[in-house]
């Protein structure tokens, strides 16, 4: 749909997005920043798909115990076998996943998701390079006419991070 942020729309983030939080912010350095994090989606102001975090559970330590918290308490969203049935109709139709490595077989259950539940996409992914290329998830999203954003900025703004 485009880059701009809509005050109407809830947001899924990708796993690139809490990876790259994580680098830049590390959770033992930064615990206010992390905190703030895990109330916005108490106060269910952006999404956490079970997808997204079996993606994260490869990462570093204090990511995945993050993650696995959310799990515990509740907080972490698990997509339907519908979704999932959808993700492989997008990619079908829009092919996604690196058919060697099978990455990005995530991104199109986030795709799914947000076209189920009128959400929008969070994620740090660019445009596919080329015509030759598989589609990224801005690309698949503008065909489907599913919000997606980039900048952390407006996002943090989005859920409550206040600039001072």
């Amino acid at each position: 749909m485009s880059n701009v942020l809509s005050q109407n729309i809830k947001y899924i983030m990708d796993a690139n997005i809490l990876i790259g939080f994580s680098l830049w912010t590390p959770i033992a350095l930064n615990g206010g920043f992390w905190n703030k994090l895990e109330q916005a989606l108490e106060e269910d102001k952006w999404i956490l798909l079970d997808v997204v975090v079996d993606e994260i559970k490869r990462h570093n330590i204090e990511l995945k115990k993050w993650c696995e918290r959310q799990q515990r308490k509740g907080l972490v969203v698990e997509i339907s076998k519908e979704e999932k049935y959808r993700g492989i109709e997008i990619n079908n139709q829009y092919e996604m996943i690196d058919q060697t490595s099978f990455n990005s077989t995530v991104d199109t259950y986030i795709i799914a998701h947000a076209e189920a539940n009128g959400l929008g996409v969070f994620s740090r992914e660019s445009n596919r390079a080329n015509s030759n290329s598989l589609y990224k998830i801005p690309d698949v999203c503008h065909e489907l006419k599913i919000d997606n954003i980039r900048q952390p900025l407006a996002f943090l703004k989005r859920i409550g991070f206040k600039s001072t």
